[in-house]
């Protein structure tokens, strides 16, 4: 895990790594092809089936820019919407509570050989931002780890 910004994530206004309360970073490499990995990961309604933590999505439509939906991860109500989608690449979403606002950005890199290079880096604000470490890097490091199955740590 490294706690530098990526060169090539892209941050919103009044967010990153500057603007928040803890910022944390996961890169992994996956044997599946990008075009996989981002399927997997924009299909908002699965979650709950692999995401440890997260008891319901409620989504209307096709996910894409300005797409908004609700993630249930108790103890939050999370209001989130898609702030980029560029298949096969790209993938960012802000998410608002009342003790928890963040930014999750996603970036899948064809790897050399084949294969994911993907980074996760996440800004959050909040009283629950501020699980620091190793609370919040253990939280968003499951988002990484559970994308596919058949994956190899970097």
């Amino acid at each position: 895990m490294s706690n530098e910004p990526h060169p090539r994530i892209h941050w919103p206004p009044g967010w990153g790594p500057d603007c928040c309360d803890s910022f944390v970073s996961h890169r992994r490499r996956l044997t599946a092809s990008p075009a996989v990995v981002f399927a997997q990961l924009t299909a908002v309604p699965t979650w709950p089936k692999w995401q440890r933590g997260v008891e319901r999505t409620d989504v209307t439509g096709e996910i894409a820019v300005g797409s908004r939906f609700v993630v249930v991860a108790t103890p939050h109500r999370l209001d989130g919407i898609v702030g980029e989608i560029v298949w096969p690449s790209r993938f960012g979403w802000a998410a608002v509570s009342g003790e928890l606002s963040f930014y999750q950005s996603w970036l899948m890199l064809e790897w050399p050989g084949g294969g994911t290079e993907v980074t996760f880096q996440e800004a959050a604000r909040g009283p629950a931002a501020l699980l620091r470490n190793p609370g919040r890097s253990e939280l968003t490091r499951h988002w990484v780890d559970a994308l596919t199955a058949t994956a190899q740590d970097m």
